[in-house]
């Protein structure tokens, strides 16, 4: 199987060889870009509400609340630093920059969080980890639970 191989690229072009080299590529780069898609999906799936450390730069914490950043900036009393880049500095930073305890800012970026939402409804909360006790469909078919079973 590998002569064979051998002889069908042995008999390629150079156009041919430039265009296999474009497509190997043009997968590497959206595998890539996939690579980068699933892995800022996951870690933003997992740090949302995440609770406010120093590390953390203002807009850190305004993707983490899925709040605009000028709500948190507001809050401060500061603006972003203009440039091209976002401003980076972090919450311990803007504290020592303000004069201020971290968690003096810790407590003003609470507020504004809170304030900046809308409320949560009553009754609805964060799903539970347990089945409720009434989901007992896969004991239907079990006939090790025969007495739990809802089928006559």
């Amino acid at each position: 199987m590998s002569a064979r191989i051998r002889q069908v690229l042995s008999t390629f072009g150079w156009w041919q060889w430039l265009l296999a080299t474009v497509f190997l590529l043009a997968v590497l780069v959206a595998g890539l870009f996939a690579v980068r898609t699933v892995r800022y999906s996951i870690y933003w799936r997992l740090h949302h509400n995440e609770p406010i450390q120093a590390w953390m730069t203002v807009n850190y914490v305004a993707h983490s609340y899925v709040l605009p950043a000028d709500v948190l900036w507001q809050a401060l009393g500061e603006q972003p630093r203009p440039g091209l880049r976002p401003d980076r500095r972090t919450l311990a930073d803007i504290a020592r920059e303000q004069g201020r305890s971290f968690a003096d800012v810790k407590t003003t970026l609470d507020r504004a969080i809170e304030q900046a939402r809308p409320p949560t409804p009553p009754g609805i909360g964060p799903p539970s980890a347990s089945p409720s006790p009434q989901d007992r469909k896969s004991t239907r078919l079990n006939s090790s639970h025969v007495a739990l079973s809802r089928m006559p």
